[in-house]
């Protein structure tokens, strides 16, 4: 790997809670909650149990810069990954130009196309379309009324080759799925790209559009596995990651996307870094389709792997961001793990969930979470838990909990596990003055 570190340099979000990066991190610092009641009739006038969700509302594709005749050929969340993949590349202070053609495609100036790499992670892919193809095809038995492109606009890699097409990415481009852990998996593995020298700028990321789905078909599938809360009644306080009367997690949606770059590189371009990645590991637990390991061995062993491949200890770390879904037994494994992991310290190190914001969007999660977290290396913040009330002792931790803490730790963490016992794990730290 290159001595030279990877830094975080451009970021983009659509969220429940901001469907722009200074909006989403506006509302993690006022620790509001993206969870609603849903109006869906497939919800309301149906026997699924959960009746809330996180999804995104009153997003315009075209206001955030999707052409308007592309909108109808492409599934709401290649359009969440678009909106917010163009939002990082500007930030990183990255230069778009126009191309000829077809509007709404753009050259990176000064930089090599070959040399531009996508990674995208997802868990569904193009669940809206795969949804309302199926339908027309069951309804018609005719191949007429059903849309041309559905195939490819349903597909997993749709997102990550629109986004080659859009800004003229030439290089390695591919879409991770491991459901949970997808977000965090496709920024590491753009870790290890940059490292091997195999790109100078990565754009990478987690997109979902689950949540926000025409007939709640996602909303189905984690309502039989029992995994979503039924709070109801009080859609705000459901998400309530290692609170005591947590019930399960709320389904989210969204898109996060990062710049990574070799820190010369953006330092010769003028860039100023968020954050910089300097380690990454995953792992499988290789024990259950649905269930974390109950021993938390997996969860020890990755932070050990990443922190190791960071030159780090578990002794320097001072935050860390945990996946935190707000399912009893995740939560509880996940906590155990962390105090296994740094002992007595973690008493003093404090930890933070930002799903009870956001919901967990799937692929995407691990992607908002590390783009919180970068912002609040930068910013000297760190973001809330929010509905944390009664703790739980078998969650015992150092909460960041209702409102922000005002810190700037030297080292974080951030973990992701998925369906498929999928493990992954990054190390942060403040960048470089």
């Amino acid at each position: 790997m290159s001595i030279d570190r990877i830094v975080i340099t451009g970021i983009g979000v659509v969220s429940s809670i901001g469907k722009s990066r200074e909006a989403f991190w506006e509302s993690c610092l006022a620790g509001r909650s993206g969870t609603v009641r849903l109006h869906n009739p497939w919800v309301v006038d149906t026997d699924i149990a959960t009746k809330i969700a996180a999804p995104i509302r009153d997003f315009d594709p075209v206001a955030a810069g999707v052409p308007s005749r592309e909108v109808s050929i492409l599934d709401r969340a290649t359009c969440f990954a678009l909106a917010a993949g163009h939002e990082a590349l500007v930030d990183a202070r990255l230069t778009l130009r126009p191309r000829t053609g077809p509007p709404g495609r753009f050259t990176v100036q000064d930089l090599d196309p070959s040399r531009l790499a996508v990674v995208v992670g997802t868990g569904i892919g193009g669940l809206s379309t795969f949804e309302s193809a199926h339908t027309t095809w069951l309804e018609a038995r005719s191949k007429r009324p059903a849309k041309r492109y559905s195939l490819v606009m349903l597909i997993p890699n749709a997102a990550s080759g629109q986004l080659a097409i859009r800004f003229g990415a030439q290089g390695e481009c591919k879409t991770i799925v491991t459901a949970c852990a997808s977000g965090t998996m496709a920024i590491g593995d753009a870790w290890r790209l940059l490292g091997s020298g195999d790109a100078d700028v990565v754009l990478a990321g987690g997109v979902e559009g689950t949540a926000g789905d025409p007939d709640a078909f996602a909303l189905l599938g984690f309502d039989r596995l029992k995994t979503l809360s039924t709070r109801n009644d009080e859609p705000e306080r459901a998400s309530r990651p290692f609170d005591r009367d947590r019930d399960g997690f709320v389904l989210g949606e969204g898109a996060a996307f990062l710049v990574l770059e070799r820190e010369g590189h953006a330092r010769a371009r003028g860039a100023v870094p968020y954050a910089a990645i300097t380690g990454y590991a995953s792992s499988a637990d290789a024990v259950s389709m649905m269930q974390l390991d109950e021993s938390g061995s997996s969860i020890v062993a990755l932070g050990a792997r990443a922190l190791e491949r960071a030159g780090r200890d578990p002794s320097e770390v001072e935050h860390v961001s945990a996946h935190g879904t707000s399912t009893v037994q995740n939560d509880r494994v996940e906590a155990k793990a962390f105090r296994r992991l740094f002992g007595s310290r973690i008493d003093r190190v404090p930890v933070t969930a930002v799903k009870s914001m956001t919901g967990h969007a799937i692929g995407a999660s691990g992607a908002l979470e590390t783009a919180a977290l970068a912002m609040g290396l930068r910013r000297g913040m760190l973001t809330p838990t929010i509905n944390y009330e009664t703790p739980d002792p078998e969650c015992e931790l150092d909460i960041v909990a209702n409102v922000p803490r005002s810190a700037r730790p030297g080292l974080a963490l951030k973990f992701s596990y998925g369906f498929g016992g999928h493990n992954a794990c990054l190390v942060l730290e403040p960048a470089s003055a």
